[in-house]
């Protein structure tokens, strides 16, 4: 069994960053080339640091995408998350479901439940981001262990894909019961 779905992203926010930066970069251009030479370097290096921004933003956000594979391929139930540039195809993070500790949703960061399950992500040591859209959207938080360092995963899906993934982590637990029955 394997199920693909990638996060479709809703970026009026990054799409408003990313045209402010570049307006405001193209100011300092503007402002470094009409002043004097002391000033001249003031303004060129803002426009070089919030050029790289944008440019950090809109590859970020809009020219890739990531790609969520729960799969079984290799015995047990594994989240496989992939980002897709272009005609590129990378793995960024390859996830035993069975190592999994909790699943958190986030329906909205700014009521109270939501500040302190993104508190609680933020205070994990080790911890990933794989959202398609800036901002605070529905995103799904997942909590594990492996190789004894504990690590937080930030998602977005549907309901859908949701369903798929909860049915998956109960297949993991099942799978890493009967592993805990064999070793004694």
């Amino acid at each position: 069994m394997e199920y693909r779905y990638t996060p479709r992203p809703k970026n009026k926010n990054a799409t408003y960053l990313v045209t402010g930066l570049g307006l405001l970069a193209m100011l300092m251009l503007g402002l470094g080339m009409g002043n004097a030479a002391s000033m001249r370097a003031l303004w060129h290096m803002l426009f070089l640091l919030l050029a790289v921004a944008t440019i950090f933003l809109f590859l970020r956000y809009f020219s890739s995408a990531y790609l969520y594979t729960i799969t079984e391929e290799w015995g047990e139930p594994t989240l496989v998350i992939s980002r897709i540039q272009g005609r590129r195809l990378s793995t960024h993070c390859r996830l035993s479901l069975s190592h999994l500790l909790r699943l958190v949703e986030v329906a909205d960061a700014k009521n109270a439940e939501g500040e302190r399950a993104m508190a609680d992500f933020r205070a994990e040591r080790i911890r990933y981001s794989y959202l398609a859209t800036i901002g605070s959207v529905p995103t799904q938080i997942l909590y594990g262990r492996e190789g004894g360092q504990r690590f937080a995963i930030r998602i977005e899906g549907d309901s859908e894909f949701l369903a798929v993934l909860r049915g998956a982590i109960d297949r993991a637990a099942a799978y890493r019961s009967s592993e805990e029955d064999a070793d004694e």
